[in-house]
């Protein structure tokens, strides 16, 4: 899982609320609190003190702090040892680690997330 190593940029940072759309092109962390809709072409990363309450629209997602919401045509969802999750997971891969939260439904799908095209123009 050398993705979950990748390097992201922060664009929602510790001690910070922010709601709206956030469309990204490159990896991408959430450290504070965000509501709203994420789409990104890279990676998505929550980070321990970071929580979303929306929709997020990733190839890759880590939720290692906390997501209220849904997760849309991912190709992989990792759930680390403190994620909490709440709401619906589509998604053709999910890992969740021991000591994760997860309250939800979810849906495994066999079309890889190239093939669903998930549009940043939306």
């Amino acid at each position: 899982m050398a993705w979950a190593e990748q390097r992201t940029r922060v664009a929602v940072g510790r001690n910070v609320n922010v709601s709206g759309k956030l469309i990204f092109h490159e990896p991408v962390r959430i450290e504070g609190r965000f509501r709203g809709e994420v789409r990104s072409v890279e990676l998505v990363v929550v980070g321990e003190d970071g929580m979303i309450e929306g929709k997020v629209f990733a190839p890759r997602l880590l939720i290692m702090g906390e997501l209220r919401g849904d997760v849309v045509g991912c190709d992989r969802v990792v759930l680390g040892p403190r994620a909490k999750f709440f709401g619906n997971i589509e998604t053709r891969n999910l890992t969740v680690s021991e000591g994760a939260y997860l309250d939800g439904n979810i849906r495994m799908t066999r079309v890889s997330v190239k093939k669903t095209a998930v549009s940043i123009d939306s």
